[in-house]
């Protein structure tokens, strides 16, 4: 018994000293447990920077040629895989755009790389006007579009391209209360490219 707590006192000592030990060490030197990125996100956030920063790692994924990989596309900056740029937008309206269709679809590109924070070479648009829409159960100038990115889809992105390409159609005389953007989030494994899917 004797034995018993003469060790809990000699326990109680250590702890003692190594509680004080650290309780004097600088704040730089702080114990940090580092947490285990989530392997279940696969590269579905904006990414941070471009992939060219990275060259090791772009070798090591293209199975040492760097070939496959486009050079604009991202790195997740949680995972450190890589970012499949992938939004799309198919917009239809009623009112035909002339010979400024074409510089619409360009601006209308460049406004979803940079709201989804995305590679805008990776970014595809379709839109077709002329279309037979009614809103309100007149015909009136309108126009609906759907959205589609591997992540990246949130209030603060989906709002910022909404804003950009309702300026975008208001030079076309649509108002901004006749314009609906739907935004849709989609699983890599739902997404076809180059003759498989962004899963595999």
């Amino acid at each position: 018994k004797q034995r018993s707590i003469s060790s809990m006192a000699s326990h109680r000592v250590i702890l003692l000293v190594a509680t004080a030990a650290i309780a004097t060490l600088p704040s730089s030197h702080c114990f940090l447990v580092p947490s285990k990125a989530p392997t279940v996100l696969g590269g579905r956030t904006a990414p941070a920077r471009k992939l060219a920063d990275a060259p090791s790692l772009r070798m090591s994924l293209s199975g040492g040629t760097g070939l496959p990989i486009p050079k604009d596309c991202g790195i997740d900056p949680v995972t450190g895989q890589i970012c499949a740029g992938d939004p799309s937008l198919v917009l239809n309206t009623n009112v035909k755009m002339g010979d400024k269709k074409k510089e619409f679809m360009k601006a209308a590109s460049s406004a979803l790389a940079k709201g989804l924070g995305k590679p805008e070479s990776y970014v595809a648009v379709c839109v077709s006007d002329g279309m037979d829409i009614i809103w309100g159960g007149e015909d009136t100038p309108c126009a609906i579009g759907c959205c589609y990115s591997l992540g990246a889809i949130n209030q603060a992105n989906n709002k910022a391209v909404s804003a950009e390409l309702t300026k975008l159609l208001s030079s076309f005389g649509i108002p901004a209360n006749r314009i609906y953007i739907n935004f849709f989030d989609v699983p890599r494994e739902n997404i076809g490219y180059n003759g498989a899917t962004f899963a595999g």
